[in-house]
């Protein structure tokens, strides 16, 4: 009861320090906590409180994943795609939250040591790391749509601003970009 308690409550938290400070700073100190609780969790195991206390923590965290990744969705792909996106991204997130247990009877049925588990979920959160490293959030994502207009052969492009362009209109835009480039140099 209590992790979910501090899981939803710190959704409050996540959200307005997603606003104030955007996405990468935010998933880093998560991913700060998250792997330093995990090099920890099998040394303080036998601290009772300190245990709990890393739980919670563990919990604050999760609210943290499911808070800041909504609106990142939405800036990066959009309003239209933005929820798609982030719904298939939480049936992942469900599929993980069901394996992890798995994962662990399996490694306990082994006589694995709790460490290795451990090591194994810190593991993950390296490559979380490496993978917010070479996350660049200011670049979007380009949806635009093709239609081919049969009745008159003339194909053109939809953007995501409702901009419907001939070919002959791009061909002319393109002409007069490459104009202003050659100009410039």
């Amino acid at each position: 009861m209590m992790f979910g308690l501090v899981n939803g409550s710190s959704r409050l938290l996540w959200g307005y320090l997603m606003d104030k400070f955007g996405f990468k700073p935010l998933m880093s100190i998560i991913a700060g906590i998250e792997i330093t609780l995990a090099g920890s969790f099998y040394f303080i195991v036998n601290f009772h409180l300190l245990y709990i206390i890393c739980v919670l923590l563990i919990a604050a965290c999760i609210g943290g994943h499911f808070s800041i990744l909504a609106p990142l969705f939405n800036k990066v792909y959009g309003v239209e795609i933005g929820p798609q996106a982030y719904g298939i991204c939480g049936f992942f997130i469900g599929f993980s939250n069901l394996s992890g247990p798995l994962l662990c009877m399996f490694l306990l049925k082994k006589n694995t040591h709790f460490l290795i588990a451990f090591l194994f979920g810190g593991s993950l959160i390296l490559i979380k790391i490496f993978c917010l490293l070479m996350f660049d959030e200011e670049e979007k994502f380009n949806f635009d749509t093709i239609n081919i207009d049969e009745d008159i052969g003339e194909i053109t492009r939809e953007s995501k601003n409702n901009e419907v362009k001939g070919d002959n209109e791009i061909k002319d835009e393109n002409k007069e970009k490459l104009n202003n480039e050659i100009e410039t140099v």
